[in-house]
């Protein structure tokens, strides 16, 4: 066997070194959801991968944080997620990290106070979002500014061509849907399909019961072909009122994607403009 000349394996060397050196100097991005992470992902595509807390099977509004999930949180150079009343356990994530932590909360910079933090169903939104990881991955990590922002233009290139071609799609169609919980109302304002009503959980409660009188008044007056839901499966209420008015339950989650193609937060756009189309 002939040795590997010492040109070469230097090379060699100094290509691993690089890599390496690359590797490690990358920034440590954590996410609170999946939603987040896919799109910070596409963001940092040919640089690493960040990572997330709570897994899309997860519900955001009940979830604890364990000591493992601190530690990576702690150890991060970018935590994003998307307000502290939003995800539960990250109410005082802002004063438990270090400074050296950059932090970023989604809905105050987006000067949403909503109950409705489901921005990525919008376009619009979710544009300004990508607009937003940019410029703090670029600040934090300045030597890959120039892929995050091919990386931020490709993304934003194809959202726009999604919304124009979804739009196209739908035509004249008037979706008659309602929701379990406030997930569509940035969506529906971007796109322009309004639910016929939203089934809040307080409507459980005695007090919830004029409220849930006017959501039934309202599909006795504008029949509803489905009733949308993230959830697993729907609440009782929500399934009572889906029974009593023949409403299709969709899990929006639970959609198949149609080009697995595109991006993964595209594809979850596609899930909930698919499931309002099927209400049409």
């Amino acid at each position: 066997m002939r040795p590997i000349p010492f040109a070469i394996l230097l090379n060699l060397c100094l290509n691993f070194y690089m890599l390496s050196a690359t590797a490690l100097a990358a920034p440590r991005v954590v996410t609170s959801i999946a939603p987040l992470q896919e799109v910070t992902a596409a963001l940092m595509q040919g640089v690493t991968s960040p990572q997330s807390i709570i897994t899309d099977n997860a519900s955001a509004h009940h979830f604890a944080l364990r000591p493992s999930h601190m530690r990576l949180l702690q150890q991060a150079d970018l935590v994003i997620w998307i307000d502290r009343n939003f995800e539960a356990g990250f109410n005082r994530i802002a004063e438990t990290l270090p400074s050296s932590v950059d932090l970023l909360e989604i809905l105050p910079i987006l000067g949403i106070d909503s109950d409705d933090g489901h921005v990525w169903y919008s376009p619009r939104l979710l544009q300004l979002l990508i607009t937003i990881i940019t410029t703090h991955l670029v600040e934090i990590d300045p030597q890959n500014q120039l892929l995050y922002r091919d990386n931020a233009r490709q993304l934003t290139t194809a959202i726009e061509i999604w919304r124009s071609e979804t739009v196209a799609q739908m035509g004249d169609r008037q979706p008659r849907f309602i929701t379990d919980h406030a997930f569509t109302s940035h969506f529906e304002t971007d796109m322009g399909y309004p639910a016929i009503a939203t089934i809040h959980d307080h409507h459980d409660d005695h007090n919830g019961l004029r409220e849930l009188g006017k959501i039934e008044e309202r599909l006795r007056r504008q029949p509803a072909n489905c009733l949308l839901t993230l959830e697993s499966s729907a609440s009782t209420l929500a399934f009572e009122l889906a029974h009593k008015y023949h409403l299709k339950i969709i899990r929006v989650s639970s959609m198949q994607v149609t080009d697995s193609q595109q991006p993964a937060i595209i594809q979850r756009l596609q899930k909930l403009a698919s499931a309002v189309y099927e209400c049409s």
